[in-house]
């Protein structure tokens, strides 16, 4: 395994952090934006063909056992057994009381799971019985017209918060089964219609000055914007999902770190991080469609900056005192893997030696909202 070596993670620059507004969505970009089209409703994130090739025919001793693994996708009627969350949601704040919070989010869990793994079971699946329960299980919560009723105040935030999260992970399931479906069209439709009537009352709520306007959150709603817009060939939700890398790289400081995350304090490595993974999959989503965000620039920067300045966390994470007010941090979140499986999305595309070598030994990776299982969708083997 590649060494771990800090020098490779350092930014040729090492100026201190410039003054400059936090990223908001403006006027700034609308002409640029207008160019931003969706070309293929069934490229989703990943080619579903070239990666079943990949999948059914390694002889990579990781990605065979993953290969078993995946195979054993949930069984329907556990599936359909979970709870449709049909109720006006609301939950208990993920900091303010984390053990309501636990309790609280298990069904939203379990159901981000599922979809997660039943995608993936149908990329080694010999038959489209995981797709099929798949279509299934969202036409009925289409029907109930779940995710649709949440809580929101400028104090009571975490229900509109779940929705973000549940919304993308039914999106990218979608999306890694779609191109494989035949004969379901008006199921399809259905869900299409439901998905985007939930994304457009929830993108609808601005979220707050400074805060959740802007930062990761706004990043998560872009992306469910992203998913649902490009599989439903809707060109405005897309260029909202184009919009928030814009956003991103404007607020950003020259060097890469995402102001508004680094104002957590103690969490803000995470935060960083927890940034970028969602900025990742929509610049894949947008490469998928023809249009290279990963090299787009915006003052300079572009997303291989925050991806750098993240790199430096890792190799150095006193990096941030100098962003964050000093303040002492905490490095828990690296000891969850889930929050590196965006690694493989960069990895497929950008060579970097340090960045693999973090993620060699924590393989396969698995995050059950962005996805899933991005190991089996991305990363090929030594």
């Amino acid at each position: 395994m590649t060494p771990f070596n800090r020098r490779t993670f350092l930014l040729s620059s090492m100026a201190l952090p410039a003054a400059g507004c936090a990223p908001t969505r403006n006027a700034r970009w609308q002409k640029d934006l207008a160019g931003y089209r969706v070309r293929d409703p069934l490229a989703g994130y990943f080619d579903l063909a070239e990666r079943r090739a990949v999948m059914r025919r390694t002889r990579n001793p990781l990605l065979a056992k993953l290969r078993k693994r995946i195979a054993r996708g949930p069984r329907c009627a556990v599936v359909r057994a979970i709870p449709i969350q049909d109720q006006v949601i609301s939950m208990p704040s993920f900091y303010g009381d984390n053990k309501a919070w636990r309790q609280a989010v298990k069904p939203f869990s379990a159901f981000e799971d599922a979809v997660s793994k039943l995608a993936a079971a149908n990329l080694v699946a010999a038959n489209r019985r995981y797709a099929d329960c798949l279509i299934a299980t969202l036409t009925e919560w289409a029907r109930h017209d779940a995710l649709m009723e949440f809580h929101y105040t400028k104090d009571i935030r975490q229900g509109w918060f779940q929705v973000e999260s549940t919304l993308f992970a039914i999106g990218l399931a979608l999306a890694a089964v779609r191109p494989g479906i035949t004969g379901r069209a008006g199921e399809l439709g259905y869900i299409d219609a439901w998905l985007r009537r939930v994304a457009n009352k929830h993108f609808a709520v601005p979220g707050q000055p400074g805060g959740t306007c802007c930062n990761n959150h706004y990043y998560r709603r872009a992306l469910y914007e992203t998913i649902i817009g490009v599989m439903t060939a809707d060109d405005r939700m897309f260029r909202n999902g184009m919009g928030a890398i814009y956003s991103a790289l404007s607020g950003a400081t020259r060097d890469g770190a995402l102001p508004l995350e680094m104002k957590r304090g103690k969490r803000a490595p995470h935060y960083q991080n927890f940034a970028v993974m969602y900025l990742a999959m929509i610049a894949e989503i947008a490469a998928r469609q023809g249009y290279d965000m990963w090299n787009l620039e915006v003052d300079g920067k572009s997303m291989h900056s925050l991806v750098a300045f993240n790199n430096r966390i890792l190799a150095d994470p006193r990096v941030v005192l100098a962003y964050n007010g000093g303040k002492p941090f905490t490095l828990r979140y690296q000891k969850d893997n889930q929050y590196f499986a965006w690694f493989e999305i960069y990895l497929a595309r950008f060579r970097n030696p340090a960045m693999e070598a973090w993620i060699a030994h924590r393989r396969p990776l698995y995050n059950r909202s962005l996805g899933g299982y991005l190991t089996a969708y991305f990363y090929r083997g030594a």
